[in-house]
């Protein structure tokens, strides 16, 4: 499917979120799924080519357009992204998917706890979204993670939908992922399912501090973020 750039936006510091316009077309996905993004020339080289792969952003209720976020440096940044950061707004870029299991359960009535690492938020923002439009009544709880509040995407947004939704609670973190900050966020460990997205070191510590905490591996769903 041939989508156009509609929309670009840096969010937070070293984040930038692209928007595709639907313009009629139809792209059903469920919350937390992901997709492939090709561009047909690459404006910069790139030795892994000229497509990626990311998380939807956006809830499957925004049908006029599909919204991804990614991790940028302009001084290391790929050039993929530096191409697709580039590209004039119009330009067609090739979609395709959607792909992925990393989604909420089919019981709507169940508590799920999502650890997100920096930009491992993508997923769980589409899931968020989506769980407030469907007024889904299982409770959901996002640990955030980030480095500084500078860096923390969409932090402003999810701090507003924890203060006017009951079924959503933010917990919001600046500097590492620890054990105590885990424990002391989640009053029942056992009873919740366990979703962790974000870099590789950051899923790594996660998944040992749950393992601690005696959660099954049956409860834990887990989603790597690496640069590209």
């Amino acid at each position: 499917m041939k989508l156009p750039i509609g929309e670009r936006q840096t969010v937070a510091e070293g984040t930038e979120r692209v928007v595709f316009g639907l313009s009629g077309k139809k792209f059903p996905f469920i919350a937390g799924q992901h997709l492939q993004v090709a561009v047909s020339k690459l404006l910069y080289p790139d030795p892994r080519g000229r497509s990626r792969v990311f998380s939807i952003a956006s809830s499957p209720g925004e049908t006029d357009k599909i919204a991804i976020t990614f991790r940028f440096d302009s001084q290391k940044g790929s050039g993929f992204k530096r191409t697709l950061l580039e590209l004039p707004l119009g330009s067609l870029v090739e979609i395709e998917g959607p792909f992925g299991y990393f989604t909420l359960p089919d019981d709507l009535n169940q508590s799920v706890v999502f650890i997100a690492g920096g930009i491992g938020i993508t997923p769980f923002l589409s899931m968020i979204r989506f769980a407030e439009e469907t007024r889904r009544p299982g409770a959901i709880t996002l640990l955030y993670a980030n480095r500084a509040e500078a860096s923390a995407a969409f932090l402003a947004e999810l701090r507003e939908r924890d203060a006017r939704n009951t079924n959503f609670s933010l917990k919001n973190k600046f500097g590492p992922l620890g054990a105590d900050f885990v424990r002391q966020s989640v009053a029942n460990p056992d009873q919740v399912l366990w979703y962790v997205a974000g870099p590789g070191a950051m899923v790594s510590l996660a998944r040992q501090i749950l393992f601690d905490l005696h959660i099954p591996p049956a409860h834990l769903f887990t989603e790597e973020f690496e640069g590209y």
